[in-house]
């Protein structure tokens, strides 16, 4: 009685032992592209976090302008004018005189956090998200050429 009949045919290990290297690099494949998905989590965390600083910096520049403008108007507006009413004689000019200085500072400060427009949402994450298209796109392209 032989043994061959019960050992395994050697083309059929050879097929078996490709399919664990197939099983093995599609398991490696599978883990780096986690490890990738988790860094690009982290990124566009991290770009998130800078652009919503970059908005509140903005929005306090917008309220603080806006409220320099308002009270900065109502309140200053009053002490000028006596000393400017003192200086020029009449009280017409020295409230024109006051109201055009405090509406110039303000709509200069008020530009100023308007202008201040934000860049893209996570650029760093997008052009790696392109990056990875592309490769995507490459791998399939020689896949589909080689069969």
């Amino acid at each position: 009685m032989s043994f061959s009949l019960f050992s395994k045919p050697k083309r059929f290990a050879a097929l078996q032992e490709q399919g664990g290297e197939a099983l093995g690099g599609a398991k490696d494949t599978a883990v780096r592209t986690l490890e990738h998905a988790g860094a690009l989590w982290q990124l566009l965390q991290i770009e998130l976090r800078e652009y919503a600083a970059h908005q509140v910096r903005r929005v306090v520049a917008i309220v603080i302008g806006g409220l320099l403008l308002l009270f900065g108007y109502l309140l200053l507006c009053a002490f000028a004018c006596v000393a400017a009413h003192a200086w020029l004689g009449s009280w017409l000019l020295a409230t024109g005189l006051v109201c055009v200085l405090h509406l110039v500072v303000g709509a200069v400060v008020l530009l100023l956090g308007v202008k201040s427009q934000p860049g893209p949402v996570a650029p760093v994450t997008r052009q790696e998200l392109s990056n990875d298209w592309q490769c995507l796109k490459l791998l399939f392209s020689k896949e589909n050429n080689k069969s």
